[in-house]
């Protein structure tokens, strides 16, 4: 039947048979959600975190997903961590979705005060800050309470990111 109504298109004689297109908003499938650049599940992950002082503790073990998202205000994630005695490298990568949504940047900060001592800003869908290390620059980290910022790179951006904290003896 098809190559009989393939052939009615190409105007060949072709005994019974109707081509009928519908473009209607109606004939459009409707199977799947739209994707979105992320759930409300990964937006609620550990919240809240939006402020160095509400950072939310996490393990070696924890990896998300979270979310940047829109909203009123800016959407920042900062997450605390502790650095045992005995560690010699500390390893912070974020791996972003990096579609549509916007890039996503990640700082590191004592517990103690608001200056960074290392911020990733690339142009891929990873960042990391690896502790001691050269790009980004960033010294053996010292025993104790540490906090890392996941950020929009530029105003508007969001994304659903996963993460991952490594400390090596």
């Amino acid at each position: 039947m098809i190559r009989e109504c393939v052939a009615a298109w190409l105007a060949i004689p072709a005994a019974g048979c109707s081509l009928i297109l519908d473009f209607s908003e109606q004939a459009i499938p409707r199977d799947a959600a739209p994707d979105a650049p992320y759930s409300a599940e990964e937006c609620a992950y550990k919240e809240p975190n939006d402020a160095l002082a509400s950072a939310a503790p996490i393990a070696p073990g924890d990896t998300g997903p979270a979310a940047i998202c829109a909203g009123a205000v800016e959407d920042h994630d900062y997450y605390r961590f502790t650095v045992p005695p005995g560690i010699a490298r500390v390893e912070l990568r974020v791996d972003s979705v990096f579609r549509e949504g916007g890039d996503l940047d990640l700082k590191l900060y004592p517990t103690s005060s608001a200056t960074s001592l290392a911020e990733s800003h690339s142009f891929t869908n990873q960042e990391r800050i690896v502790c001691p290390g050269s790009v980004p620059s960033c010294a053996a980290l010292a025993p104790g309470d540490y906090v890392f910022e996941v950020f929009p790179a530029t105003t508007g951006s969001v994304n659903r990111y996963t993460f991952a904290l490594m400390l090596t003896p």
